[in-house]
C-alpha cells in the first residue's frame, strides 16, 4: 500500500512580552504585538535604541524608499523597519530591552492565548486621508495621507521636481542631504519637504503637479 504523507502547515510563531508592571502584549501576528510594546515603551526613549535592519536604523522618522512596504506606523512619525519573521523580532526585542534596562520577558512560541488587537480595523477619526487621481485614471490613496504624498511626488517624478527649483515655506521642496527637520528621504540623495497638515500637502501637490503641467486631481477624504 503507497504510503501518504500529510502535510499539515506549521504553526505561526508569536511574540509574548510581560512589562514589569504585569501587563501582557501578545497578538496574533508579531508585528502588532512588537508595535505595541514599542507604544508603550514610548517614543521619548526610541533614540536610545541602537539597533539595524539592512544596514539601517530599526527605528526611524524616515520611510525608507526601498523598504516602503515593510514600514509600519508606531508613533509620534516613528516608523519601525518589520521587514523580519518572528525569530528576528524575539531577538530585537530582547535586545531593546537589555539596551533600555526595561525588564521585559520576551518569550517566543506557537500556543500562547492571543488578545484582540484594539487598533485593528480602527478608523481614525481626526486625520484626513489624500485620494490623488493621475490623468491615464490611476489612483493613489494609501492609508495614510503622508504614504499618498511621498508615493504622489515619486510618481510625478523626483528628478523632474528638482529641476523645477520648487519651494516651500521659503525652503527647497528637493534637496540633496537633509536641510530641515521637515523632510523625508524619497530616494537615493533625495529629501523631500513635508508639510504637517493634510490639506497642505493637498495644495503642495496641486501647485507640483500645475508646475509640471500635470492634471491631478486631489480630494482629501
Amino acid at each position: 500500500m503507497e504510503n501518504i504523507q500529510i502535510r499539515t502547515r506549521a504553526k505561526r510563531k508569536l511574540i509574548r512580552i510581560t512589562f514589569p508592571d504585569g501587563e501582557v502584549i501578545c497578538y496574533n501576528n508579531a508585528t502588532s504585538t512588537m508595535i505595541a510594546a514599542l507604544n508603550k515603551i514610548g517614543p521619548d526613549k526610541f533614540p536610545a535604541i541602537n539597533l539595524e535592519l539592512c544596514h539601517l536604523p530599526l527605528l526611524s522618522k524616515e520611510i525608507y524608499p526601498r523598504y516602503k512596504e515593510w514600514m509600519k506606523p508606531v508613533c509620534d512619525g516613528w516608523y519601525l523597519n518589520a521587514q523580519s519573521n518572528s525569530d528576528n523580532k524575539y531577538l530585537q526585542l530582547r535586545s531593546i530591552s537589555d539596551q533600555l534596562s526595561l525588564g521585559l520577558v520576551v518569550e517566543i512560541g506557537t500556543d500562547f492565548d492571543t488578545q484582540a488587537n484594539p487598533n485593528k480595523g480602527k478608523k481614525s477619526r481626526t486625520k484626513d486621508k489624500l485620494l490623488v487621481k493621475f490623468p491615464d485614471g490611476e489612483f493613489v490613496a494609501n492609508d495614510s495621507a503622508l504614504d499618498t504624498y511621498l508615493e504622489t511626488i515619486w510618481k510625478l517624478g523626483v528628478d523632474d521636481i528638482m529641476r523645477k527649483h520648487m519651494v516651500w515655506s521659503d525652503k527647497k521642496l528637493i534637496t540633496t542631504s537633509q536641510v530641515a527637520n521637515g523632510q523625508i528621504q524619497i530616494g537615493e540623495r533625495r529629501w523631500v519637504m513635508v508639510p504637517n497638515m493634510t490639506k497642505d500637502k493637498a495644495k503642495l501637490l496641486r501647485v507640483v503637479a500645475a508646475m509640471l503641467r500635470i492634471n491631478l486631481e486631489i480630494t482629501i477624504i
